[in-house]
């Protein structure tokens, strides 16, 4: 008589810039299910795209190792200049969620100063020479155009003094990204709450870099905060006018399991 499988079980990762890439329907499920964005037919391929609803925003996820991960791009449409906005492979997910929620909820009424979001949560630096996180594993600069570039970084061995250091990902946010995005993804960044990973899973580098705390979480309570995000952006989406949903082929979405 065979045992019955375990529960599985997901371990509490901080700091979350090192947590690695995580679940990607953190950052799809709430675009397609909460905003209705449209997933692209895409035959024989790996990636994903979605598009909202104007037709004035794409998300791309391109399992390329040579190119970022996650592009999240707005085309331009009036007095609104194109920008970009990308992520590498080991960005976690709830990080990249922070610009995806920001962008397509609108941001909230309060105008938020990106870089006060760093140094208020004392982060060393200045918007004049660029932030580093407290434990120096990541930094945030903005270069001449304006422009900002976010690099995590960590060590090998880190018992290790001689151990080479290891660029983890990074992100760049385009000079004319909105404020509210680069603030939300800022506030990801500070954020001291940990995030849910499967250690197993996570590369040794990570796991030696981390902090990770004993109590294991059920991964049902993952997937039940996810639809509980679902539900929150839902009644926040922009009442606006959109046009009627383009009959595209779209990648089914996950079941909702409660």
């Amino acid at each position: 008589m065979t045992e019955p499988a375990k529960p599985r079980v997901l371990a509490q990762v901080a700091p979350r810039y090192l947590a690695g890439g995580g679940d990607p329907r953190w950052v799809t499920v709430p675009l397609q299910t909460a905003f209705r964005w449209q997933a692209a037919h895409q035959p024989l391929s790996p990636g994903v795209r979605l598009t909202s609803r104007d037709q004035q925003a794409e998300l791309l996820l391109s399992p390329d190792p040579d190119q970022p991960w996650w592009t999240l791009r707005h085309h331009g449409a009036g007095e609104e200049e194109a920008w970009t906005v990308t992520f590498g492979a080991r960005t976690p997910a709830e990080i990249v969620a922070t610009a995806t929620d920001a962008f397509a909820t609108a941001g909230g009424s309060r105008a938020v100063v990106p870089q006060d979001v760093l140094g208020q949560a004392g982060w060393k630096g200045s918007p004049n020479t660029g932030f580093v996180s407290p434990d120096g594993h990541l930094a945030v600069t903005r270069n001449a155009w304006g422009s900002w570039h976010i690099t995590a970084a960590t060590v090998h061995s880190p018992w290790n003094a001689a151990a080479r250091r290891i660029l983890v990902w990074e992100g760049l946010l385009t000079s004319r990204t909105p404020s509210r995005v680069v603030a939300a993804v800022f506030t990801g960044l500070v954020s001291p709450d940990p995030v849910l990973r499967d250690e197993k899973a996570m590369v040794p580098f990570l796991r030696y870099s981390a902090r990770i705390a004993r109590k294991r979480i059920p991964a049902r309570q993952a997937e039940e905060a996810l639809w509980e995000r679902v539900d929150r952006l839902s009644a926040q989406r922009p009442n606006r006018a959109l046009p009627p949903t383009p009959g595209l082929p779209g990648v089914p979405l996950p079941r909702r399991t409660r």
